[in-house]
């Protein structure tokens, strides 16, 4: 059985499907005062409302609270742009109760989502998805695969929604799945040791940004207005390849709340090493980066 810090909130990601309703269950029986159900409904398929119905009717039998939020984002919408609207209600949600928030992923999403980002030819973050400390994924923690889910369901007579779109091909998602029901398990569990090898080569990496990234901080009086000393990531550095400047830099924006891409990251660099004094670059999400002559500042455009 699950064992998380008691004292702390913990917001279930609930989308009425197998394996978030056996989340669900599975953390009522361990502490069913301490839960609060989220379900984020996107709007994508008519069979959405029902879904969120549905969810909504088992918290209220079990009496535990349920937050929920509804954007139509119509069909066609990107899979990355709903799970960005997803995981914002979700911090949404965890901020609210000042707790922490969980999903129902378990070791076949894992290998799916490895096996998708090698087709997409990712370089070595897409090798460790699922990495953002911020989220509890128990499943995966305690070594669950989908097979498991599936005892659980069927030995405590779980009820659960079947999303209509799960049986299309329409998804790349759903052909990788289709195509990874035959691998065996010997070459599941070859794949997780190769991700937790990963793993711990992604933690060092950014154990390492990290102890850079503070070592360049200029400090100013507005916490979330830093600067960077901009020698670092000059080409002429003489112990740092670009490789080790793009992490550092991806590591910054980061911490300012940015995600960029490997053509935006490799874009950044080049402007903060051939813009003038006092240049802007401009950043997703509104932001911006100054790039003066000794710093590089992050602030915000509004």
């Amino acid at each position: 059985m699950f064992c998380y810090n008691q004292s702390v909130k913990k917001i279930l990601a609930v989308s009425g499907g197998i394996d978030s309703m056996v989340l669900l269950e599975r953390f009522f029986r361990a502490d069913p005062e301490n839960i609060v159900v989220a379900h984020f409904n996107h709007g994508t398929r008519t069979s959405a409302d029902l879904d969120e119905q549905f969810v909504f009717s088992r918290c209220k039998e079990l009496k535990v609270p349920f937050e929920t939020m509804k954007i139509m984002l119509g069909e066609g919408v990107s899979e990355e742009l709903a799970r960005q609207k997803r995981y914002d209600f979700l911090y949404h949600v965890a901020n609210k109760y000042g707790g922490e928030f969980y999903t129902a992923h378990h070791l076949d999403d894992l290998i799916e989502s490895v096996t998708i980002n090698l087709i997409r030819g990712t370089g070595w973050r897409g090798l460790t998805p699922f990495s953002e400390n911020r989220i509890h994924r128990p499943f995966i923690e305690e070594g669950f695969y989908k097979a498991d889910i599936l005892r659980f369901a069927t030995k405590n007579k779980v009820s659960f929604r079947e999303d209509p779109t799960n049986s299309t091909d329409d998804y790349l998602r759903n052909r990788v799945r289709i195509r990874l029901l035959n691998l065996p398990q010997s070459e599941k569990e070859k794949l997780i040791q190769f991700y937790n090898r990963q793993a711990a080569i992604r933690q060092e990496i950014e154990e390492l940004s990290d102890s850079i990234f503070n070592s360049l901080i200029i400090n100013t009086k507005a916490p979330v207005n830093y600067r960077l000393r901009k020698d670092f990531f000059l080409d002429h550095s003489k112990d740092y390849t670009d490789e080790v400047a793009q992490e550092v830099l991806r590591f910054a924006c980061e911490k300012f709340g940015i995600s960029l891409t490997r053509v935006q990251l490799k874009d950044f660099l080049r402007a903060i090493r051939s813009y003038g004094t006092n240049k802007k670059f401009n950043l997703p999400k509104d932001k911006m980066a100054v790039i003066g002559r000794d710093f590089i500042g992050f602030d915000d455009i509004i």
